[in-house]
């Protein structure tokens, strides 16, 4: 069993934005998703983990072993897969998952051979081995980026917004994947879509502004909100009135309607009972803490 432990993590840029206030994790096997908007602190956080930045004050432990102390230690099991990455032209998906199985220390031709093979197979893209990645489609790219990642078997996987862009049949495919490989390692899912926290991760923290707002199983944070989440259609000129009278925690439009979705206690006048689902946690989460 892998085990990353955090300790009141803080990190303060030069320019005085506190990119990280006394963040506390522990993250072991499986998927573990990191939610919230943009600039929430979820980079930061990530380059703090692998050693690319050092914090003011926390701890950080990879199995036990001071990783700020000792970056390379967590740096030897590290797989990454970030949003977009480039690729040489004109050099296909074994060619390039051979260059850069050379750059993570896989001396033996022989031992890399049996590697890249087992791994294109395990993303199935073994029939296009031979293919140029350049011409990959997104989810075929995406699927290409687990297979760089998994070289050297890494113990820790960080994936940053993998789903973004591809189509549903694709995100599906996908997200399969990434769920049959955090079997046995530690995969941290990064990401602002709630519906990829949602589909794939049996724990999760809601970030934002540099904090840990929120931190669980999403089962249990969904039921916290059981019997509190209402919704009705009002009139768009109303909205200020409504959000006077009740904590408004998500606004959407419905056939060009403005329906409205509240955090109450009691049931409000002329509301209608919501069952409770993620994005109602995400939403109550930002506006109730940040």
């Amino acid at each position: 069993m892998n085990t990353i432990s955090i300790h009141d993590l803080s990190l303060t840029y030069k320019n005085g934005v506190k990119a990280l206030q006394e963040v506390n994790l522990h993250i072991t096997n499986g998927m573990f998703g990191l939610l919230g908007p943009n600039g929430a602190g979820k980079s930061s956080l990530m380059k703090t983990i692998v050693g690319l930045q050092r914090p003011q004050s926390g701890q950080i432990s990879f199995n036990g072993k001071d990783v700020i102390q000792d970056p390379r230690y967590l740096q030897q099991y590290l797989g990454f897969l970030p949003q977009d990455f480039g690729v040489y032209p004109k050099i296909s998906a074994w060619q390039l998952l051979d260059h850069l199985a050379r750059l993570k220390g896989i001396v033996h031709a022989s031992e890399r051979k049996q590697q890249i093979g087992y791994l294109l197979d395990r993303v199935n893209l073994t029939a296009q081995r031979y293919k140029e990645v350049a011409t990959f489609s997104g989810g075929m790219r995406q699927r290409f980026g687990v297979a760089q990642a998994l070289l050297g078997n890494p113990r820790i996987i960080i994936v940053d917004e993998p789903t973004a862009g591809l189509d549903p049949e694709e995100r599906n495919r996908f997200n399969m994947l990434l769920n049959e490989i955090s079997e046995d390692i530690i995969v941290i899912l990064s990401t602002h879509l709630v519906e990829d926290v949602r589909h794939l991760c049996a724990e999760m923290a809601i970030m934002n502004n540099g904090m840990v707002l929120a931190h669980g199983k999403p089962g249990q944070l969904i039921q916290e909100l059981a019997g509190r989440i209402w919704s009705r259609e009002i009139a768009l000129a109303d909205i200020e009135q409504y959000a006077q009278q009740y904590r408004i925690i998500s606004r959407q439009l419905i056939a060009r309607r403005m329906h409205i979705t509240v955090y109450e206690q009691d049931t409000p006048a002329g509301f209608q009972p919501l069952t409770p689902a993620l994005e109602h946690v995400y939403f109550n989460v930002l506006q109730t803490k940040s």
